[in-house]
């Protein structure tokens, strides 16, 4: 993400999710342009209100609250249990529509999401979803337009309900959620982002042979304050963290 989380965190919307006539970010470079057909027959139908989040308590609330320097032990789903402190922490807003048309602003759904960066693993939440990002590459705008867009589109175009799959080394993935969010906050070191970046996201999970894995591919708006990043890791639940602090 990063840094980033998600983390993917790494990555919607804008022209990600075209078929639902959100418009696209402000100031967007070339991987965006042209995937909006019929652009004038945006549909204004009433968007359904996001889940709001609610209050975390357990080893969710302690994550979220772990400090800078802060030991943080996890269950490796293939390395075993690991130890690391935390480096840098992102808070990311979740952003939506209210209404499915170009002219309608992104607003907060309310819900922010933290991620953690370890120095080699990103440890990053979102939707109650905990990923453990261990694995990393920069993208370009070409890379994502090329890779990574055809398939958030037809997600998209079904309401976010078909089944896509598509291939990006080293496995195959199916995409189960897209977006797009605001970093909020971005402390410590190590980042690849910084406070006030805009940017939309794809999240898939893993197909046969490679189940429980995730890629997270972040996508930043031209000049908004992160680095296009495509992060590789596992889905993990919040018994595999083991101790906090």
């Amino acid at each position: 993400m990063f840094l980033i989380v998600i983390g993917v965190g790494m990555m919607i919307v804008g022209q990600w999710i075209v078929s639902l006539g959100r418009a696209p970010g402000p100031g967007r470079g070339p991987a965006m342009a042209g995937l909006r057909p019929g652009a004038g027959a945006a549909r204004a139908a009433p968007a359904m209100a996001p889940m709001r989040q609610t209050a975390m308590t357990g080893k969710q609330g302690e994550f979220t609250r772990a400090a800078l320097g802060a030991a943080i032990t996890y269950q490796h789903p293939q390395r075993g249990a690991r130890t690391g402190l935390v480096l840098g922490t992102i808070r990311y807003t979740e952003l939506w529509q209210k209404r499915k048309d170009p002219s309608e602003p992104w607003v907060p759904t309310g819900n922010v999401f933290t991620a953690h960066w370890l120095g080699d693993t990103l440890l990053y939440e979102w939707k109650g979803n905990l990923f453990l990002l261990d694995g990393y590459d920069p993208v370009t705008d070409a890379e994502i337009k090329e890779h990574i867009l055809p398939h958030a589109q037809r997600f998209g175009q079904s309401d976010e309900t078909s089944e896509v799959s598509f291939a990006y080394p080293p496995a195959s993935w199916r995409v189960f959620d897209i977006g797009k969010f605001r970093v909020d906050e971005a402390m410590g070191e190590g980042l690849r982002l910084s406070a006030g970046a805009v940017g939309r996201f794809l999240h898939a999970r893993g197909n046969t042979g490679n189940e429980g894995q995730v890629l997270a591919v972040e996508d930043y708006l031209e000049g908004g304050g992160g680095q296009d990043t495509a992060w590789l890791g596992w889905r993990i639940t919040w018994d595999d963290l083991i101790k906090i602090g």
